[in-house]
């Protein structure tokens, strides 16, 4: 009896599971994006897993889709520690403190894998609950941090 019984429920588990809609792609927005200029003395550190970056960020915009500045990196606060795997992908473990250009404000950015943003700039405090996407594109002598968010 208990057999049927838990053959009866997997099978009801599974019809439900077969019927239910699937949720909807997400979509994602560009916030802001802009250059990093990372410390000529970065270096990275072979590991069992890859390579550990150890960059200082020296400075930095980030501008709206519009191209308006919107905040700037605060020099000597901000640095990398990520893993560059074998295989070319990069695990950020950053913290990069910014300065809204409106008001001087100051945010705080730590991403490590999932990252995390602290502001209490009225503009840009939604970002202090909302899924992020960031990007880090390494494919200039100056490489571009651009962050998203879900629609």
């Amino acid at each position: 009896m208990h057999g049927v019984f838990s053959q009866l429920a997997g099978f009801s588990l599974l019809a439900v599971h077969a019927l239910a809609v699937p949720s909807p792609v997400p979509q994602f927005e560009v916030l802001m994006s802009g250059p990093i200029v990372l410390s000529d003395s970065a270096d990275l550190v072979a590991g069992p897993f890859g390579s550990r970056l150890n960059a200082p960020i020296l400075e930095g915009n980030l501008t709206d889709t519009s191209g308006n500045l919107v905040a700037a990196i605060v020099p000597g606060t901000s640095a990398d520690h990520g893993l560059v795997a074998a295989d070319g992908t990069f695990f950020p473990d950053g913290c990069i403190t910014i300065q809204w250009t409106v008001d001087s404000k100051s945010a705080y950015l730590h991403a490590q894998g999932v990252g995390h943003v602290e502001t209490d700039f009225p503009t840009w405090n939604s970002l202090n609950s909302r899924f992020l996407l960031a990007n880090f594109t390494f494919e200039t002598a100056v490489p571009t941090l651009t962050l998203f968010g879900v629609v």
